[in-house]
């Protein structure tokens, strides 16, 4: 004889609904343990290089400085035509600039260096930008004054400019003046 043996609905949704539960799990948990590899990877920035000359073919990171002779306070910009000065971005990167006085200038005569303006004058745009000498030397520490003739120089851009200095009428007492071991740093700071 037979036996006739009776699941309950409910215990039996139970057991299939088990089944299928822990089938379902077993593949997903196989899926999340699959594994794939980059190898060898790096990380490396861009360069930064700025340069500066007197023309086109000597750029280099230093370059020597120049003579403002002849200047008579209160008159005209020294020299009439300006010093040459080249800025090359040659690194990968776009750099904004700044402009600073790394060294204490000596100042024997006393001269009020916030009366001393160094003129940067874009011949590229026409544009000309003035900065107190003292504020350059002041600016040293926190990396100097922006120089807004150009707000970005790109990779392997060129810009020429000129240098002119001045001096107010009133800026020392006597018959003459002299400032000297003056380091004009020009600062390149990537952008984006």
């Amino acid at each position: 004889m037979r036996s006739k043996y009776i699941i309950n609905p409910l215990v039996r949704t139970a057991v299939i609904a088990s089944l299928l539960l822990t089938l379902v799990s077993g593949v997903t948990y196989a899926a999340l343990q699959s594994q794939s590899k980059l190898t060898g990877s790096s990380i490396q920035t861009a360069t930064a290089n700025l340069l500066v000359g007197k023309d086109t073919t000597t750029l280099s990171n230093t370059s020597s400085g120049y003579a403002f002779n002849n200047l008579i306070p209160g008159g005209t910009l020294t020299p009439s035509g300006g010093h040459p000065v080249y800025l090359k971005n040659a690194g990968g990167t776009p750099l904004s600039l700044k402009f600073a006085v790394s060294s204490l200038p000596t100042n024997l005569n006393g001269v009020d260096l916030t009366k001393v303006m160094i003129h940067l004058n874009s011949t590229a745009s026409g544009q000309s930008q003035s900065f107190p000498l003292q504020t350059l030397v002041d600016g040293y520490a926190t990396g100097g004054s922006t120089i807004t003739l150009v707000p970005v120089l790109f990779s392997d851009q060129t810009h020429p400019f000129t240098m002119q200095v001045s001096m107010a009428k009133d800026a020392f007492d006597g018959q003459t003046a002299s400032i000297g071991a003056i380091d004009f740093v020009i600062t390149g700071t990537a952008t984006s």
